[in-house]
């Protein structure tokens, strides 16, 4: 009897026709299970056809191997899984028994395209990537970036300027934002940006004084001697933001009481025209 010690790591065959990763991932998840020197991972990407699978299954069966298999064309499937259980190797189909059932449930066939997964993660990282860059150029940051941004958004404080770009964002967008002080110049690139990517935000001066006074009421502090919140400050920093907006000739928003979805949605809107 071997004892345990002598044992040789188990080789686990992962087959795809398309990188892997979904077999590799499911695989690992089960192998963590065991003694990470039980085992010997080995991988076999892009086996779309029968020769290419066939050399597959003739090593897996000199190695006495386990192979876990991703293979969304069921011809080349059925043939797999008939080939490898007549030679007597252990095989497991990972998406064969799911896309039977929703094609049964479903009432049509599956595509049957190999690396859609991997384009909705393309998809994903996109987005991520996009979400990055919104907190790079959040409220003025980075400004150097904005000439290579989707969107820009500009507006005074409290207009919702990074809940708008953050939303923006996740939809893939690279958006930044700048706010508009009247004691500091913009930085000169929202000039240089084609004024067709900017959006200004305004708001009625009652709300924002509302909103000012409120957001200083959390911080604990007094509304009635902050200049931030006091009506003429306010509307001081929106006609200078206003003036700026003109001249750089972009489309300005009201976002008073609307929420954040209608705002997108209008910028969204406003882009696909």
């Amino acid at each position: 009897m071997v004892e345990k010690e002598d044992r040789q790591p188990l080789p686990v065959f992962v087959v795809s026709d398309f990188t892997g990763e979904t077999a590799e991932h499911v695989a690992k998840a089960a192998l963590s299970q065991f003694a990470s020197d039980a085992i010997t991972l080995h991988r076999f990407r892009y086996i779309n056809n029968k020769d290419r699978a066939l050399e597959v299954l003739e090593e897996a069966e000199t190695e006495r191997a386990m192979v876990v298999c991703t293979l969304v064309d069921h011809d080349l499937r059925r043939w797999f899984m008939e080939k490898a259980r007549n030679q007597g190797t252990d095989v497991i189909d990972i998406l064969g028994p799911i896309l039977d059932m929703l094609e049964r449930r479903l009432e049509h066939p599956p595509l049957e395209t190999p690396g859609l997964m991997r384009r909705m993660d393309e998809e994903y990282f996109r987005r991520v990537k996009a979400i990055e860059f919104a907190i790079k150029c959040d409220d003025g940051r980075c400004a150097e970036h904005l000439l290579s941004a989707d969107v820009v958004i500009l507006g005074v404080s409290r207009t919702s300027k990074t809940p708008l770009c953050m939303y923006l964002a996740h939809r893939g967008f690279m958006v930044g934002n700048v706010p508009l002080i009247p004691e500091t110049e913009p930085p000169g690139e929202i000039f240089e940006i084609p004024p067709e990517k900017i959006f200004g935000l305004t708001v009625q001066p009652e709300k924002l004084v509302d909103i000012r006074r409120e957001r200083l009421r959390l911080l604990g502090l007094d509304s009635e001697i902050s200049n931030y919140a006091q009506w003429e400050r306010v509307e001081e920093e929106l006609q200078f933001a206003k003036n700026i907006m003109r001249k750089i000739g972009c489309r300005i928003l009201n976002v008073t009481n609307r929420a954040i979805e209608e705002t997108a949605q209008e910028i969204l809107d406003y882009l696909r025209a």
